[in-house]
C-alpha cells in the first residue's frame, strides 16, 4: 500500500477509535431515571355539613427549608436531611401542598370557590386559611411526623362593604403516621393521606361556622396513628 493510500485509513481508523470511545462514555455516565409526584389527586366525598356557596383561600404556607428543596427528604436518626435526587416533586412542593389542600378544603364542603394562594378570584373571599408547616416528614425507621400550624381568619363581614373579619382563630394538626413504607410512592401516599386529613378538619370547622354551629377554640389534634 502506497503512503498516499495509508493516510485516508489511518483517519478512518482514528475516528472509529474516537466513536467508540465517545459511545462508551455516553453508556458509562448516563443518569438514573428521576421520578415526579404530584399532590392533591385523590378525591374526597362531600362531608355531611357542606357550604357550597362559601369562599375560601387556602394559603400562602411557610415551609421548613427541607421542603423548599425539589427533592423528596428523608430524615435520619441523626438529624441529616438526605435528599432523593432520583426523586423530585413535579413544580414546587408549596404549590402541590396549597393544591391538594384548596381541592380538599372545596370537596368537603361541595363549594366551587376555594382557592389557593396566590389568587385573583372574581368573588370576595369569605374564609383565608394561613399555615406553618413545622414539620413534614420521614424519618429512618419510616414514621412520618406532622406538625402544622393553622389560622383561620373570618367570616368576613357581608353586611357591609369592608369585609371586616373578626380576630384570627389558631389551630394545630399534629400526628405520627408509623410505618408509611420505606419507598417514595408511599412516602408521598402518606402525604396525601395527612393533607386530606387537614383539609378535612379546615372543611368542618368552616361548614360548622356557617351552618350556625359554634366553631370550636381549637381543632382536637390526632394521635399517634399506624398504618401498613
Amino acid at each position: 500500500m502506497a503512503r498516499g493510500d495509508r493516510m485516508p485509513f489511518r483517519i478512518a481508523f482514528a475516528l472509529g477509535l474516537a466513536f467508540c470511545a465517545l459511545g462508551a462514555a455516553a453508556c458509562l455516565g448516563r443518569s438514573p431515571d428521576v421520578h415526579y409526584y404530584a399532590l392533591g389527586f385523590e378525591p374526597l366525598p362531600p362531608a355531611d355539613r357542606v357550604a357550597p356557596e362559601v369562599a375560601v383561600q387556602i394559603g400562602p404556607v411557610r415551609l421548613p427549608a427541607y421542603l423548599e428543596r425539589p427533592e423528596l427528604a428523608r430524615r435520619r436518626t441523626s438529624g441529616e436531611i438526605e435528599l432523593d435526587a432520583t426523586h423530585r416533586w413535579l413544580d414546587s412542593f408549596e404549590r402541590n401542598f396549597l393544591r391538594a389542600v384548596s381541592l380538599g378544603v372545596g370537596e368537603r364542603l361541595a363549594s366551587t370557590r376555594v382557592v389557593a394562594h396566590p389568587s385573583k378570584a372574581p368573588f370576595p373571599i369569605d374564609y383565608r386559611v394561613r399555615l406553618h408547616v413545622d414539620d413534614l416528614i420521614v424519618d429512618g425507621v419510616d414514621t412520618l411526623h406532622v406538625r402544622i400550624r393553622w389560622a383561620l381568619i373570618g367570616p368576613r363581614d357581608r353586611s357591609s362593604d369592608s369585609g371586616a373579619a373578626p380576630p384570627a382563630r389558631l389551630f394545630t394538626f399534629e400526628t405520627r403516621r408509623e410505618r408509611v413504607g420505606s419507598g417514595a410512592a408511599a412516602r408521598v401516599g402518606a402525604y396525601e393521606a395527612v393533607l386530606d386529613e387537614l383539609a378535612t378538619r379546615i372543611a368542618a370547622i368552616i361548614a360548622e361556622a356557617e351552618t350556625g354551629g359554634q366553631a370550636p377554640a381549637a381543632a382536637p389534634e390526632a394521635g399517634p396513628a399506624t398504618g401498613a
